[in-house]
């Protein structure tokens, strides 16, 4: 990674292809961090079979990338279900300890 000017523009080199990314801190955080999270796939990848071909490291690392994005959706949403759920027992159960509470008419 280098800066290459001061307007926040950054320049990556993945796989011999340069990608250039100009944006406020944050975007340039984010990139930083994709890329690198990219490119150590890609040694993994790389590490693990010498002879895959750029584009085969390519492909491979954006679809171990994108099953892990979907592992986490769903995760996701399993976990917002769940907390859900038992928000929605916890009322359940604060409204009859309540009504077995409140006077009889």
């Amino acid at each position: 990674m280098s800066e290459t000017n001061k307007n926040q523009s950054l320049e990556f080199n993945i796989l011999g292809c340069v990608v250039r990314v100009k944006g406020d801190d944050q975007n340039n955080k984010d990139a930083t961090r994709a890329v690198d999270l990219l490119n150590n796939q890609i040694q993994s990848l790389k590490q693990k079979n010498p002879s895959l071909k750029d584009i085969d490291l390519a492909v491979l690392s954006a679809l171990k990338l994108a099953t892990d994005s979907f592992e986490l959706e769903t995760e996701y949403k399993e976990n917002v279900f769940a907390l859900k759920s038992g928000i929605e027992d916890a009322l359940n159960f604060v409204e009859e300890i309540s009504a077995s509470e409140s006077p009889s008419s």
